[in-house]
């Protein structure tokens, strides 16, 4: 007799399949690389301090599979008060200078063509590294843009990692456990939208839908609705801004129709979960997500 899955269950499995299972590895090589810009740059032994994770991994919302990972590390700001009013592209001698410390340890680490500090490794991962000033009794960060003539930009990361977490608190996991489950479909059919937008729009879903203190039991409403949310955004609208920091973020191309596509298809898998049709509800959860959507059969 063949015991059956509730989809709370199959949800449970499925953000398990997703989970980042080299966090060693990436933690391990970020460490590295810190410790000898604190020697270089801070004249400490230390492998932790003045390092923060940024992008999907720093906000805990990335998944297995992750090969782009990207670290700010702090410099003394008295380096930048030396080199900032010197005539010059100073940004991107700063970046070689930085390349050089790395390479000590990495020689493959190069400023590529879009003036990024990369440091490549032969398992495809790539770890870019942000310089960035703190300035005193300010909460933004001074970073190099290396591009063109050069120029000092400011952001701040941390308030937008802070404010995900509030986000994920307030609604019980929920946020960071949708946005994953969302890049598990982008992943799966090259959706064309930027990661730090689908974070924003899933807090942005959150606020407004109505089952946002439901249990995993309502996880394929969730799923079904912010496609429906996704789809509903209007193609004239070219950017968002980012809570917390407020920055702009660009949509790249239009994600509607996928979106459209996979509430159609959630709305159909739903429909068979409810009759009870385990098997054709499975085949189109895996159309929607991928094989990383395996429910056992028992």
């Amino acid at each position: 007799m063949s015991m059956r899955m509730d989809l709370a269950d199959k949800f449970r499995l499925f953000l398990n399949h997703l989970r980042i299972d080299n966090q060693e590895v990436i933690n391990g090589r970020c460490r590295e690389i810190i410790r000898l810009v604190n020697l270089e740059y801070w004249k400490i032994k230390s492998d932790t301090r003045n390092l923060h994770y940024l992008g999907s991994y720093g906000r805990e919302t990335a998944i297995k599979g992750l090969s782009n990972i990207n670290i700010l590390v702090l410099l003394p700001y008295q380096v930048y008060q030396q080199i900032a009013a010197r005539p010059g592209n100073l940004q991107e001698t700063l970046l070689l200078k930085l390349r050089d410390t790395v390479k000590k340890n990495y020689p493959d680490t190069v400023v590529d063509e879009q003036k990024c500090l990369l440091v490549p490794f032969p398992d495809g991962m790539k770890i870019e590294i942000i310089p960035g000033f703190n300035p005193p009794q300010k909460s933004n960060i001074i970073y190099p843009e290396a591009r063109e003539e050069g120029s000092w930009q400011s952001f701040n990361p941390l308030r937008e990692i802070e404010v995900i977490n509030e986000y994920n608190y307030k609604y019980g996991g929920k946020i960071r456990h949708l946005a994953r489950i969302t890049r598990a479909w982008k992943r799966q059919h090259q959706v064309p939208i930027p990661g730090m937008l689908i974070d924003t729009m899933v807090m942005m879903f959150m606020d407004e839908w109505e089952g946002n203190q439901g249990s995993f039991a309502y996880y394929g409403e969730m799923v079904r609705d912010f496609m429906e949310y996704l789809a509903g955004r209007k193609k004239e609208q070219l950017h968002w801004y980012a809570k917390g920091s407020n920055r702009r973020i660009e949509r790249e191309e239009d994600f509607g129709a996928f979106a459209n596509i996979a509430f159609k298809k959630t709305k159909q898998a739903l429909l068979l979960e409810e009759q009870g049709d385990d098997h054709n509800a499975n085949q189109i959860w895996e159309e929607i997500f991928g094989a990383v959507f395996f429910t056992p059969v028992f």
